[in-house]
């Protein structure tokens, strides 16, 4: 977060790794099996318990939209595109070369890579080149870049004429409503595309709890609140339909509404000030573990299953895996990331 440490939110960076937790357990026990044979290892006993820690991004997107509102208060849109990168890409940037360099050298055959998906890669929105991701994780990143270039936009009209970023909550929110009453067309998916009308309540979300810790609640703030509430459970819901093709398996309505709900309550806790005993410094590691161990775990803990699966007990070998991936995140944000930050202030 892009706050002093005096003005941190301490339960944000709890929050962030028990997402990022909740995504690591999902791929390790559930998904790397279950979907697609990503990875040898199958966890049929347990896997069942993990398989809804994909519902971790959809928290990360809240949080996104809570500190991108906090930490755009008295900033300028240059200081808010020098943060935004400073923030997202030197750690992208050093994850995925060394995701790329063990998929290159392990990871065949079930994972491959090119010199030319690297260079797009690079840029993040390698979706416009037409080349894949080089590990599963990075999609949520495309979401992130257009969540941002729509706050660019509304910096840019601030600059010109002083604009409540109610007016940005409102207009947002009546386009992600627009899903529930237009059918496709060639302009609706354009309006879908360009505002990520499938994530977009969250964002919002995000936006409105913000304002609730920076000015207090207000009736207009639960009006929008309960709107965007209702348009994330029907949006998680409505692919439950994909996950049962891609896994097989039963998802269930009830478990992925009362998981969402449960994150509103944890983020509105926040935004009234409520969770002041969780308040602590001591999250600040943990919540900066977030980043790059959400970045590297995937395709390399898959890989590595791969090749030790046949000579390591499978809950030694996935135990000894997150610890890996945990130190080697430890090592990134707090010996790496520390020394590049002060090459961007020199």
């Amino acid at each position: 977060m892009s706050e002093s440490q005096s003005k941190r939110i301490y339960q944000i960076d709890l929050f962030r790794f028990i997402a990022a937790s909740a995504v690591v357990l999902y791929h390790y026990l559930y998904r790397g099996y279950k979907g697609g044979n990503m990875s040898l290892l199958h966890f049929d006993e347990i896997g069942e318990y993990f398989k809804y820690g994909y519902l971790g991004v959809d928290l990360f997107f809240i949080i996104s939209g809570f500190v991108i509102a906090f930490s755009i208060k008295h900033r300028s849109l240059p200081k808010f595109c020098y943060s935004r990168f400073k923030r997202l890409y030197p750690m992208y940037w050093i994850c995925l070369i060394i995701t790329f360099v063990t998929v290159y050298f392990f990871g065949a055959p079930r994972y491959l890579v090119t010199f030319k998906q690297l260079l797009a890669n690079l840029t993040m929105v390698q979706e416009l080149f037409g080349q894949g991701n080089i590990d599963g994780a990075y999609w949520s990143l495309y979401v992130e870049l257009k969540f941002y270039l729509i706050i660019a936009v509304f910096l840019v009209i601030s600059r010109f004429k002083q604009v409540s970023l109610d007016y940005l909550v409102y207009f947002w929110l009546l386009l992600s409503s627009l899903r529930l009453y237009v059918g496709p067309s060639e302009i609706y998916d354009t309006v879908h595309h360009l505002f990520i009308l499938d994530w977009s309540a969250y964002f919002i979300a995000g936006i409105v709890f913000c304002q609730i810790f920076l000015q207090g609640p207000a009736v207009k703030h639960f009006i929008v609140l309960s709107w965007c509430l209702y348009l994330s459970i029907d949006g998680a819901i409505g692919r439950i339909h994909w996950l049962a093709r891609a896994f097989h398996s039963d998802f269930s309505p009830y478990i992925i509404a009362v998981t969402i709900i449960v994150f509103y309550m944890m983020m509105l806790l926040v935004s009234c000030k409520k969770l002041q005993c969780l308040n602590s410094p001591k999250f600040i590691k943990i919540g900066m573990l977030t980043y790059p161990l959400y970045l590297i775990h995937q395709h390399i803990g898959f890989i590595i299953f791969n090749q030790l699966h046949g000579y390591v007990n499978k809950y030694v070998l996935v135990s000894a895996v997150t610890l890996l991936m945990l130190g080697v995140a430890y090592i990134l944000s707090d010996w790496v990331e520390p020394r590049v930050m002060r090459l961007f202030k020199r």
